[in-house]
């Protein structure tokens, strides 16, 4: 195994319930990302309480906004995840199907975070599925924004 990489976004708040908020994808065909830790809070409070999943997509859609993951040592070579925030086509995913389930306050500075060390959640060697952070509940007048992280192994 390699390095360890990190990413992080930022999304501002969606209005239809089970939209994706976030996801870490892969660019290789040949290694595996192994997920250690994700984070997900809440930047500017919206109207509804947020209840984020997580859920693995079977497309990854079309991504208009995407981070390539962080080494933590600078040594390290380029990462092969790659964390989306924003689509054209939305990543296709289980709305039912959850690995995580979280909900938080209607209050800025609610954060959740899921951690997986003992036993990484395992993203395929595969660039056509990935790993999906979606709010479950998304409406009222205020959508808020959401922040978060993925660290992972490669």
């Amino acid at each position: 195994m390699g390095g360890r990489y990190s990413a992080g976004f930022t999304r501002a708040g969606i209005n239809a319930a089970n939209s994706p908020v976030a996801q870490l994808r892969n660019t290789s065909t040949t290694t595996k990302l192994y997920i250690v830790e994700i984070g997900v809070g809440v930047g500017v409070a919206p109207t509804t309480a947020p209840a984020f999943y997580l859920s693995r997509s079977s497309a990854i859609g079309t991504s208009t906004a995407t981070l390539a993951g962080q080494p933590r040592d600078s040594g390290d070579p380029a990462a092969l995840g790659t964390l989306d925030s924003t689509w054209s086509a939305n990543p296709t995913f289980s709305t039912t199907a959850f690995m995580r389930f979280g909900g938080l306050a209607v209050t800025a500075g609610g954060f959740l975070i899921w951690t997986f060390y003992d036993a990484p959640l395992v993203i395929a060697a595969s660039t056509t599925v990935g790993l999906v952070i979606a709010n479950n509940a998304a409406s009222g007048a205020t959508l808020g924004t959401f922040t978060g992280y993925v660290d992972w192994d490669e």
